[in-house]
């Protein structure tokens, strides 16, 4: 017996000793407010090493510097809103007309869809891969690089959404800031709902969501303040200082950018050492 149990803990000790670590949690600090010119940004997406912002109240997208300078303004568009970019395409839901835009270097295009939006607010693109939030008709719609999946229905229990926002996809599941339900939820890729998280944070509109390797950022927006938690739904840090209606956020370089509606800012931060 004596025997097993010492064969029992030397190998409890190997597992314990070559199971990976959860890296350790640093909070991130505040460094600067930019003020953008004329610009109340929606969406931030890095296309390469550009920063695009979408301006909804300007219906234009533009490319800007890590100053807050604008480097390119592209007019026309119809609201747009939570955006995304592959290395050669910037895409635009375009909230007044229901549709997809597609920016390239080149040309203006749509995104041939087999579905009806109504008002999108948020879109992902990871690889060959798509998804939207459709605002009104309180759905994800999802594009495996194969066909196209709906999931969701009005409602409030889990799987169902009361007006999503914003989404991203990851490599094995699709977040989304399901803005009037005052959560976050994760499903796999068929569809299937996983988990909710930040729906016991007292959040008013979760209308943002920014998901990096180890965090998942989180836009209070009536709350004037970000939230960020791991990947288990654990909350870590609080970012209030200097945020204005909060709607989006990205990460460039080690340095995160969030965006200020209200007030037409952007506040980066860097991590503590």
């Amino acid at each position: 017996m004596k025997t097993i149990l010492a064969i029992i803990g030397i190998c409890a000790i190997t597992v314990s000793c070559t199971s990976p670590k959860q890296e350790e949690f640093k909070p991130w600090q505040f460094q600067k407010t930019i003020a953008l010119s004329n610009v109340n940004p929606i969406g931030i997406a890095l296309k390469g090493d550009e920063l695009w912002l979408s301006d909804g109240d300007h219906n234009r997208v533009v490319n800007i510097n890590n100053k807050g300078q604008l480097l390119q303004t592209i007019p026309n568009f119809d609201r747009p809103m939570h955006i995304d970019a592959s290395p050669t395409a910037l895409y635009i839901p375009q909230y007044g007309s229901d549709t997809i835009a597609i920016l390239t270097q080149k040309d203006k295009s749509d995104l041939t869809l087999p579905l009806r939006l109504d008002a999108p607010a948020g879109i992902s693109v990871y690889n060959d891969e798509i998804a939207i939030a459709d605002f009104y008709n309180n759905n994800i719609h999802y594009f495996n690089n194969n066909q196209w999946i709906s999931f969701g229905t009005e409602g409030h229990a889990n799987g169902e959404f009361y007006y999503p926002t914003d989404v991203q996809i990851t490599a094995t599941q699709i977040w989304v800031a399901d803005a009037y339900n005052h959560r976050v939820q994760v499903f796999d890729k068929q569809g299937g709902f996983v988990k909710a998280i930040a729906y016991n944070q007292g959040i008013n509109a979760a209308t943002g969501i920014y998901v990096s390797v180890q965090d998942v950022f989180v836009t209070d927006f009536e709350n004037n303040r970000i939230l960020i938690f791991n990947h288990q739904g654990e909350l870590q840090q609080e970012l209030k200082k200097a945020i204005h209606k909060p709607t989006d956020m990205i990460i460039k370089n080690d340095t995160l950018y969030t965006l200020n509606y209200r007030n037409g800012t952007l506040n980066t931060y860097t991590k503590a050492l």
